[in-house]
């Protein structure tokens, strides 16, 4: 397994640390209990793939959150929402224009934790699509497939440029299109559900190059708060500033 850089972990830190970005709420679509939004912010370095930031609106009590990025341009942002959270449902209520706090990025990027020395299928769940779509558009080179999955047949409105399977229309899942388009020599970045992942996990962690993109409630985003903290083999670490990418190898409980 590749062990990231020290120019990998300056790049988890680029951005400011504490001060924060305005920007605005500029489109928004719903569908099946997710939403798809794009914020134009200014004074953000573009978050690579694997990166995330944290979003609050400037009105409103919720805390900030982090949120992986679904696409990056210069002054532009645009993420895949599931909406079960006081925060995720405000941002599909907010009106369009509504400013929002933009802080980041943080994160290490995928490209800096994984080998360069192999393709990835790209198995991704629900919201967990977001980052990889990412990665899929910034890396075609080491992209062999996607196995995407997601229940409900109107979240297909949101991401008509890709292909899903919808479990109640399909009779699959992610890890069922995983399993057709994974063989040996290929390796699996992986981002979901725990349970998604768990069952990836259980199956391919003998694998070389297995990775699972891990989701956690995240403070403040650059590992002083530790509460993201979680056991690795090589002790603890923190998903915001050591991850979000970890090898299967490295995460033993998720067996």
């Amino acid at each position: 397994m590749k062990r990231t850089s020290s120019n990998a972990s300056t790049a988890a830190h680029e951005g400011p640390l504490f001060s924060a970005s305005s920007g605005h709420l500029k489109s928004r679509t719903v569908a099946g209990g997710y939403a798809r939004i794009t914020i134009e912010v200014d004074r953000l370095s573009t978050p690579e793939p694997g990166q995330f930031v944290l979003l609050r609106l400037r009105e409103g009590p919720a805390l900030p959150r982090a949120f992986s990025v679904l696409a990056a341009e210069l002054g532009r942002l645009e993420f895949l929402l599931k909406l079960d959270g006081t925060l995720r449902e405000a941002l599909a209520r907010a009106a369009i224009g509504t400013e929002v706090v933009v802080r980041g990025p943080y994160g290490t990027p995928y490209e800096s934790r994984i080998g360069r020395d192999r393709r990835y299928v790209l198995a991704g769940g629900g919201s967990g699509i977001a980052p990889l779509l990412h990665f899929a558009a910034a890396h075609p080179e080491l992209t062999e497939a996607v196995a995407f999955g997601v229940r409900g047949r109107a979240v297909r409105d949101l991401l008509p440029e890709t292909a899903l399977a919808v479990e109640e229309e399909d009779g699959e899942t992610a890890t069922d299109r995983l399993r057709k388009r994974w063989k040996r020599g290929l390796g699996i970045l992986a981002c979901g559900p725990e349970p998604m992942l768990r069952g990836i996990a259980e199956r391919y962690a003998g694998e070389p190059g297995t990775y699972v993109s891990l989701e956690t409630r995240i403070g403040c985003g650059f590992g002083a708060c530790q509460g993201c903290s979680i056991e690795t083999r090589s002790g603890m670490l923190r998903v915001c500033r050591d991850g979000p990418l970890f090898a299967c190898s490295e995460v033993p409980w998720l067996r």
